[in-house]
């Protein structure tokens, strides 16, 4: 048993518990990161092979300009080079752009033989575990996905949505009538509790404000953070300490939450996604591999679809006809305009730029002749905005695009696609159709500018660069 570690900053009264207690063998994210090393490798061309021209600038300014502004980089450099270009990012190394909706559909839509983002994701084994669905291929791939399923898609999902309807009108309650609300933060804090209720199942106050103080440590992963899964001692220094600390303490109530699940005695008809996990499969599931399940829906359902929901606002308020569509159907739960402009939303503001793969075999590709172990990033971006596929507006805003006959659903591709096609892509929809709804039944908004806001790059994470700031014009009956 390790000994006891300091717990970390938190909320007055928080509590610890050993991997004794936790009932597996858990490692703290220090200890985790020792011997670890993503896996990184050279890009040699063999005859006949080739890698595409791109910009010649150093590998670390490209670096730079790639993890902090990709979203104005890769259309300066396709505008030079073509659909199809080559860059140098550290720590990856050479890797491919590609642009041409052919190729993104390719890649995106390929079998995980020629196409495994195993290694991709590999990068975030440090902090979800290596048995993480994100970083499994094949049959281990499917196996887990299976598992997983269930526990977010639905009659589970259907019984969770009166929940998802109670905290967003408890969250808009607390926007101040005249005053400006930065709509960024607000879904942060709103997805982050929909996420510890529907998927934690916790729901004393007090415990529910001490989880969703501490996952804030697990979801909110900044660019320098990653730093430490490249650079493993980091961990035991300064500021990389401190989050490996406070990871450790959100840990240790993750392992203590499942405890608590496997003790209830009514568990089987709870709706939480807890209970499913530890009652889904074949067998008794270890807790560390339920611990493994939870972190990868937390990291992957909060972040993107609270800035998804914000800019959902952010457009919506900026077209008043969609806005007049929207609210003559706000009484209809069967509308299915709403669910149109989640889905316009996400197609011209893709949270996730890009995806990534490495190739596992030659492929041609934009014209050339990549070799195996190529790094190659499609652009969703791309994709979503090509008039080919969109139409001469396909730059516009319009939801009544997804109302006409067979919209082309094989180049929306916000959660990624086949196999590896995200969890939790459902959740997310029902999750932002119910915020919609909500927020549109409970107060007016205006934008505090009518100007559009532009896409910013935080962390790995395109964002409102001014958090998708609104005006609470006034409280509606509800």
């Amino acid at each position: 048993m390790t000994a006891p570690r300091e717990t970390p900053p938190g909320p007055v009264g928080a509590t610890t518990v050993d991997e004794t207690a936790a009932g597996c063998p858990y490692r703290p994210v220090a200890e985790r990161l020792q011997g670890w090393r993503p896996e990184i490798h050279p890009t040699v061309p063999s005859p006949g092979e080739e890698l595409p021209p791109g910009p010649r600038t150093p590998a670390a300014l490209q670096s730079l300009l790639v993890w902090s502004g990709r979203n104005t980089y890769f259309p300066a450099v396709r505008a030079r080079y073509g659909d199809t270009f080559t860059l140098r990012v550290a720590p990856i190394g050479r890797l491919v752009v590609l642009c041409a909706p052919e190729d993104v559909r390719t890649v995106v839509l390929g079998g995980p033989q020629t196409y495994p983002v195993g290694e991709n994701n590999a990068l975030f084994e440090p902090l979800l575990g290596k048995r993480t669905v994100l970083a499994l291929d094949g049959p281990m791939h499917r196996s887990e996905r299976r598992r997983m399923m269930p526990a977010v898609h639905g009659e589970r999902l259907a019984r969770v949505v009166p929940l998802m309807e109670q905290l967003a009108a408890e969250e808009v309650a607390r926007w101040p009538v005249g005053g400006t609300v930065t709509l960024v933060d607000r879904m942060r804090e709103l997805t982050l509790r929909v996420i510890v209720r529907t998927v934690l199942g916790v729901e004393e106050p007090a415990r529910l404000d001490r989880f969703v103080a501490a996952l804030r440590q697990v979801v909110d992963i900044k660019t320098p953070d990653m730093l430490m899964w490249v650079w493993p001692r980091l961990a035991g220094v300064g500021p990389w300490r401190r989050k490996a600390r406070r990871l450790d303490h959100a840990d240790e109530l993750l392992f203590e939450e499942i405890g608590r699940r496997r003790r209830d005695a009514g568990r089987e008809g709870r709706p939480d996604v807890l209970a499913a996990l530890l009652d889904g499969g074949a067998g008794e599931v270890d807790d560390e591999l339920v611990r493994v399940e939870l972190v990868t829906l937390l990291a992957g359902g909060f972040e993107t679809t609270a800035v998804a929901s914000a800019w959902m606002f952010e457009r919506l308020l900026r077209h008043p006809h969609v806005l007049v569509r929207l609210r003559k159907g706000l009484d209809d739960p069967q509308d299915e305009y709403r669910m149109a402009v989640v889905r316009e939303t996400l197609r011209l503001r893709q949270t996730s730029y890009n995806v990534a793969r490495r190739l596992t075999a030659p492929v041609e590709l934009g014209g050339y002749r990549l070799p195996a172990g190529t790094f190659v990033w499609p652009s969703l971006a791309a994709i979503h905005s090509d008039p080919g596929i969109w139409g001469p507006d396909a730059a516009a805003f319009r939801p009544e695009r997804w109302l006409e006959p067979d919209p082309p659903l094989r180049a929306f591709l916000p959660f990624g696609g086949g196999v590896h096609r995200c969890l939790g892509a459902q959740f997310a929809e029902v999750e932002m159709e119910v915020i919609l709804r909500t927020v549109l039944r409970h107060v007016e908004l205006r934008p505090d500018r009518w100007t559009d806001e532009p896409a910013t790059m935080r962390n790995i994470v395109l964002v409102p660069q001014r958090g998708a700031r609104v005006r609470v014009v006034r409280r509606l009956g509800g």
